[in-house]
This record gives C-alpha cells, sequence and structure tokens, in this order.
C-alpha cells in the first residue's frame, strides 16, 4: 500500500531501525555523554560555588582589613594627641620652672643689693667716724681760729670729696682699687 508515497513495509522497517538504533545510542552512548555532561555540570557548579566562596572571602577580609585600618588610624590619632598633650605639660613644667628660676635670681640680686648697701653704709659710717675723730683730733691740737677753721673745713672737705665719697679717688673706703 502506498500512502502519500510512503511504503508501509519500508516505514515499518525503517521504524524499527530507528527504534534499535535510539535504544542501542541511549545505552550505550547517550548515557556516557550525558554522564559526561553531568560531570561537567557539577565541575561548573563546583567552580562557581569555589568563586563564590572566594568573593565572599575577598570581602571579609577587606571589611576586616578596613577595620584594622581604622583601627590603627584611631590609634595613630590618640598618640598624637598623647604626645601634644604630654608636650604642653613638658611645656608648662620648663615655663613654671624658669619662673620659679627667675624668681630666685631676682631674690638673691634683691638680697645681694641689700647686702651691698649694708656694707656701703656702714664703710661710710666707719670712713665718717674716722674723718671725724681725725677733725677732732686736729681741733684739739690746733686753736681754732676763723682762718684755721676755715682750711679745716676745706680739708675735710677735700678728703671726703665733693660726692659724699670717701677719701682718695672718690670711692667709698678711699684708697685705690
Amino acid at each position: 500500500m502506498d500512502v502519500f508515497g510512503i511504503e508501509l513495509r519500508f516505514f515499518l522497517v525503517q521504524l524499527v531501525g530507528f527504534i534499535i538504533m535510539v535504544f542501542v545510542l541511549s545505552k550505550y552512548a547517550f548515557g556516557p555523554i550525558l554522564g559526561m555532561l553531568q560531570t561537567r555540570q557539577d565541575s561548573i557548579r563546583n567552580n562557581l560555588d569555589e568563586a563564590e566562596a572566594r568573593r565572599n572571602e575577598m570581602v571579609r577580609l577587606q571589611n576586616e582589613y578596613q577595620q584594622r585600618l581604622a583601627q590603627i588610624e584611631d590609634e595613630a590619632r590618640d598618640k598624637i594627641q598623647s604626645a601634644v598633650r604630654d608636650a604642653q605639660a613638658a611645656r608648662d613644667e620648663i615655663i613654671a620652672r624658669a619662673h620659679t628660676e627667675s624668681q630666685e635670681i631676682l631674690a638673691r640680686g634683691q638680697q645681694d643689693i641689700a647686702r651691698e648697701r649694708a656694707q656701703a653704709m656702714a664703710q661710710m659710717r666707719d670712713q665718717i667716724a674716722e674723718l671725724a675723730i681725725a677733725a677732732a683730733t686736729r681741733v684739739t691740737r690746733q686753736h681754732l681760729n676763723p682762718q684755721s677753721h676755715a682750711s679745716l673745713i676745706d680739708e675735710v672737705i677735700g678728703s671726703i670729696g665733693v660726692n659724699g665719697t670717701g677719701p682718695g679717688n672718690g670711692t667709698p673706703g678711699g684708697g685705690a682699687h
């Protein structure tokens, strides 16, 4: 019978051959090929999972490094602030010490001036006393008339000096240095 130009006998033989070929291919060819495809698919999936895990690890490490960097920056900032505070404290201490030392030096200078003044006053008293004794001695040796009295006053004034310093070169205590 020839329907649409196809013989049924050839069609059935070809259909049986096709079914046998599909069975043989599925048994011996498609199984291993599908197995290889499944293995390849599993391998790709594993590689993608590993890549995702590595990416997650990279993100975690990046976050960890950023936190550590922020911590280091905070520590550095704290150390700088501490150093500035220490330097300011040292500066304040140095200024206070310098002020104290300057006050001590000033006090010592004032004490030295007072001591020198007291010594100068004592020397002047001694000189005046000596001059008074010398004048009294001369007066007692001489009779004072107006002329001798004036010359004695001139002599005493000349020995004292114009500015009230001792005899000699005009320095307290008289005499040369």
